[in-house]
């Protein structure tokens, strides 16, 4: 007779802590400072005809949230003499990208244009400016 009653708890423990599921919720920094949890860790790139065009961007998501439409700013820097390693422009776009919650992916591997360029830019990084967070 014990041991029912132990083997009951013991099935009730267990099963109650595979319905009881965690549930998270964002905090308010996650909600109002995306690009506290964003980070474009890499990136590829060209210039053809003056026009970036941006590929392979991976992503980090340290959030517990999702977030889609990911604005990013991306800083060029000048290989002319005399203003070699200077940033000399700087465009902004959004990428039309959902990330997943503690993610670290890459996206548009296809490409994406993001502003105008010269053949003698090379972009010194990209910063995530915000985002729009995904709540339920």
């Amino acid at each position: 007779m014990r041991w029912k009653a132990t083997l009951f708890l013991t099935i009730f423990t267990l099963s109650s802590s595979f319905i009881e599921a965690e549930e998270v919720k964002p905090t308010k920094s996650m909600i109002l400072h995306p690009e506290w949890y964003l980070k474009v860790v890499d990136f590829s790139y060209f210039i053809a005809a003056r026009v970036a065009i941006f590929s392979n961007f991976k992503i980090e998501n340290t959030a517990d949230i999702a977030y889609k439409d990911i604005k990013v700013k991306a800083y060029y820097y000048s290989t002319f003499p005399g203003s070699v390693g200077q940033i000399v422009s700087s465009t902004s776009g959004y990428l039309p990208i959902t990330v997943p919650p503690n993610s670290n992916n890459t996206y548009l591997k296809n490409g994406i244009t993001m502003g105008a360029g010269s053949i003698n830019y090379r972009v010194k990084y990209v910063e995530v400016l915000g985002a729009t967070p995904v709540v339920d």
